[in-house]
């Protein structure tokens, strides 16, 4: 428990370091608001932001987190001094799914959410944030470097984040978009009608595919820095 909290703690001390990543956090949120004065539509737009947000954010977190860690050898650092790979990575994690629960509250206030929606929305958006994050690690273990984690989880993160925009425009996006989490974040705002159990079992799914391909990553790669 000291180790996950001394990680949590690293966590919390680089955030004014790594101005790119806290800059994710805020960004979606205040676009969001800016965007619902100007043309209304809240709802709509807090959804559609906060799907972008749950797809991006924290991969890209915790894939450079350990990238970087494992590029300056910070992580060997950690397992010299008796952290072991999983309260790292539990800590990691713990810290940027408590990050991301501020950005998901703003959310919902601004497009004011309420009900049954609400209740749908945190559910969903909670899970896809645990498969995003798991995605990140995934990312994080495979990347030599900073420099390789983004070129892997670049091309991913556009088409999780903006996947929900253009299904909305095209039936054929949107059947392919169906089948990720992301896209399930912004359907249980669009259509609050939909049926839930059918988000819940898509995004479960994205998350047991993966845990499966974060399981490859770590028992080929490793993670000892």
């Amino acid at each position: 428990m000291n180790a996950i909290k001394a990680i949590f703690a690293k966590q919390l001390n680089d955030l004014p370091r790594n101005v790119s990543v806290t800059l994710l956090y805020l960004l979606y949120p205040a676009i969001t608001l800016i965007m619902s004065q100007l043309l209304g539509d809240a709802d709509i737009y807090a959804g559609m932001f906060a799907a972008m947000f749950v797809g991006s954010t924290p991969m890209i977190a915790i894939a450079n987190t350990v990238a970087e860690d494992n590029e300056y050898k910070s992580l060997r650092f950690l397992v010299m001094a008796g952290v072991q790979p999983w309260q790292y990575l539990f800590g990691l994690a713990g810290f940027v799914f408590l990050m991301s629960l501020l950005p998901l509250a703003a959310f919902a206030l601004i497009g004011g959410f309420g009900g049954k929606v609400l209740m749908n929305f945190i559910l969903i958006a909670i899970l896809g944030c645990i498969a995003s994050s798991i995605f990140g690690g995934a990312i994080g273990i495979f990347a030599k470097n900073v420099q390789q984690a983004t070129a892997i989880y670049t091309p991913c993160m556009l088409l999780l984040a903006f996947m929900p925009i253009f299904a909305s425009a095209n039936d054929l996006l949107a059947r392919i978009a169906d089948f990720f989490f992301s896209y399930q974040v912004f359907m249980v705002v669009l259509e609050p009608s939909a049926d839930l159990l059918h988000a819940l079992l898509v995004t479960s799914a994205n998350i047991a595919v993966l845990l499966a391909f974060f399981i490859i990553a770590y028992k080929k790669k490793g993670l000892r820095g």
